[in-house]
């Protein structure tokens, strides 16, 4: 017999039949209101009252059009922004031309630009602010105006000079064809060998291509690599500040003021997009809490990201496969990725603690049997060198760079404006922030930690512009919330109160990355008189490489001129100031030492002229008499002329080995 139903847990009585009421049946009447207006509506308690007003800040506080409490017309007009932005494109591209190396002075490229070109950039940055300082920013427009800057500033010199620049670029692409040619690595030759993951990578992409040689990628890679940091940057700082304008303004910091170009077809450029993936990854799924969150944090009790646990895991694999790709890629980046996720983990922020230790792990144990043949030779050294010798770092890194034209000194000043000037910003928002109750000191702990490369390893003379670089992106975050205060002040202040502040307070950040945009185009071309070629350069420079002879040599005066980019480890390549440096501005000095230590054939160009008259202010007519003065010894004679790009060939065989190559200031 099955159970009656239940209600409340109760049985429920059976259906039984229901007596009508004696009562007779009359419709319900309920009182009529007073004549009087229609009632809007009846509260839950208390007297009837009219509906109030909406509070007045309600309404005020979005923008309108025209003037009064918002901004002039043509200012809230939602396409005086894009107008301005398209302006800046025509302009752009209008004021391009061609600009030869030899027209380059020491000033760099900055001084050759057309007024059309020069006037696009404050116009685009203006655009970009009057976005952020809409009630809602349009995130399609700010992408737009990012792509259009990544354009503009790394773009430039692909756009007007004839064949890619940086003669490393160069080299970078010999490697790539060495491996794609051999299968192997050419070893105890360079120490960029012992980390050959960059090349070792292109050498595929080009044997599956069906392509010759990696050049046609040297080109536009400062733009490929540059566009792909600054949205590493700006997934980084969504991650760490939230979806807010200061996440816009942070890529557009890094933008405007990464002056390093490391961006070109490098080892390094590949990582640096690497660790900002790595970093993004953990800071949107493995910490909490966020850097702008006034919690504190313990290593102890650390808190759950808020992430689920899937995304929390597919995060740690994909920063742990990240972080082991880049030990065998670049020989800092993977220490530097470790460094930045253990601090994270002793401010009690990083989830997993094992992660920093497998990736310090993976990059210890490929310098130990990776990278033996770059530290075999001289481990003793790299075990005796001083650890903390930041005097030797400064020396090589800043005081020995200092030299050359007054052009050239006015753009190593740039440069250590530009990174002044940000580590001021950033040290300017962490003081904003600890004002705000943030106590936590973790966030100028990572814009320090890349700064102790230079006390770990002096690097060369390097140094300090790596450890700009990889404190770049994180400097931005807090540099960032500087500049947002001043948009934020720009957008509560009243036009028709205050014009004047209005006016000035959002003046601030057109004003920081317009100068900043403007010094870093000036830095970043300060090389072009001695590192951007003409296509007779490259002539000459392959004329001379498959003509040579296995085992002949094939110099060049100084690092100016493309080598190495064919028949890497078959033909000698190096460049004379390595072993006839102290002689370089003595035309009949030199002229003896090629006698002797010279090559088999000489490359000279216009790249190296400009490079000599910048650094040891030669005479206009030094390259002239270096080429009459060898040709009268009898040992030299020109076998290739184009344009002005020539190669001397030499009459006797010249000395396999000669102790000394390199050299150059870059």
């Amino acid at each position: 017999m099955t159970e009656p139903p239940t209600r409340f847990l109760r049985p429920v009585r059976p259906n039984r039949t229901t007596r009508p009421s004696p009562r007779p049946r009359e419709p319900m009447r309920f009182p009529q209101p007073p004549p009087g207006p229609p009632t809007r509506y009846i509260p839950a308690s208390g007297r009837l009252a009219p509906k109030p007003e909406p509070p007045a800040r309600a309404v005020e506080s979005r923008p309108r059009l025209g003037t009064g409490a918002g901004r002039p017309a043509f200012l809230a007009d939602p396409f005086f922004g894009p107008g301005l932005a398209a302006v800046a494109v025509v302009l752009w591209i209008i004021g391009l031309h061609p600009v030869p190396p030899e027209a380059i002075g020491g000033l760099g490229l900055v001084a050759e630009l057309s007024v059309p070109t020069l006037l696009s950039y404050p116009l685009l940055v203006a655009a970009v602010v009057l976005e952020l300082l809409r009630y809602r920013p349009r995130t399609w427009l700010l992408s737009l105006y990012t792509l259009l800057g990544v354009l503009g500033v790394y773009g430039l010199q692909p756009a007007i000079q004839e064949v890619a620049r940086l003669p490393v670029a160069w080299l970078h692409a010999g490697f790539a064809d060495y491996i794609a040619t051999h299968g192997d690595i050419l070893h105890d030759y360079d120490a960029r060998f012992s980390w050959a993951g960059f090349f070792s990578l292109v050498a595929m992409i080009t044997r599956a291509a069906g392509m010759p040689d990696a050049i046609p990628f040297l080109n536009w890679a400062p733009v490929v690599l540059s566009g792909l940091a600054v949205l590493g940057v700006r997934a980084l700082a969504v991650s760490a500040l939230g979806n807010r304008r200061a996440a816009w303004i942070a890529p557009w910091l890094y933008l405007v003021a990464n002056w390093t170009e490391q961006d070109y077809f490098s080892p390094q450029g590949t990582a640096m997009i690497l660790m900002l993936a790595a970093l993004a990854l953990t800071f949107r799924h493995l910490v909490r809490p966020r850097l702008t969150e006034p919690v504190k944090a313990r290593l102890r009790a650390r808190l759950a990201p808020r992430s689920s646990p899937k995304a929390r895991l597919v995060a740690q694999g994909a920063v742990v496969l990240i972080g082991l790709a880049l030990a065998p890629t670049h020989q800092l980046t993977p220490f530097v990725l470790g460094v930045l996720l253990l601090l994270l983990l002793v401010f009690g922020r990083l989830w997993p603690a094992w992660v920093p230790f497998v990736i310090l792990g993976g990059a210890v144990v490929w310098f130990s049997l990776g990278a033996s043949e770059f530290w075999s030779g001289q481990l003793v050294q790299m075990i005796l060198s001083p650890l903390g010798d930041v005097g030797s770092s400064v020396d090589e890194g800043i005081v020995a760079r200092f030299a050359g034209s007054p052009g050239r000194l006015v753009v190593l000043t740039v440069r250590i404006g530009i990174t002044l000037f940000v580590a001021g910003m950033a040290a300017y928002g962490i003081w904003q922030m600890r004002r705000d109750s943030l106590k936590s000191w973790l966030l100028p702990a990572l814009c320090v930690a890349p700064f102790g490369l230079a006390v770990a390893q002096p690097y060369g003379g390097e140094v300090f512009m790596r450890c700009f670089l990889f404190s770049l992106p994180v400097m931005a975050l807090p540099a960032s919330l500087a500049l947002e205060k001043a948009v934020t002040s720009a957008r509560r202040l009243r036009w028709r109160n205050r014009p004047a502040r209005t006016v000035l307070a959002a003046a601030v950040p057109w004003v920081v990355l317009t100068g900043l945009l403007a010094s870093t185009v000036t830095a970043r071309g300060g090389n072009d008189a001695y590192i951007s070629f003409h296509e007779s350069d490259i002539a000459a420079a392959s004329w001379a490489v498959h003509q040579a002879q296995p085992g002949q040599r094939v110099d060049s005066l100084v690092n100016s001129v493309p080598l190495s980019f064919a028949r890497v480890g078959e033909v000698s390549q190096f460049e004379v100031d390595g072993y006839c440096e102290e002689v370089m501005d003595d035309v009949p000095a030199l002229v003896a030492c090629l006698r002797l230590k010279g090559p088999d054939y000489l490359v000279l160009t216009e790249p190296q002229w400009a490079y000599m008259k910048i650094f040891d202010q030669v005479p206009d007519t030094y390259g002239a008499d270096l080429v009459r003065e060898l040709e009268a010894t009898g040992l030299y004679r020109l076998v290739f002329d184009d344009q002005g790009s020539l190669v001397l060939g030499r009459t006797t065989p010249a000395d396999k080995f000669v102790q000394g190559s390199g050299g150059g200031n870059t």
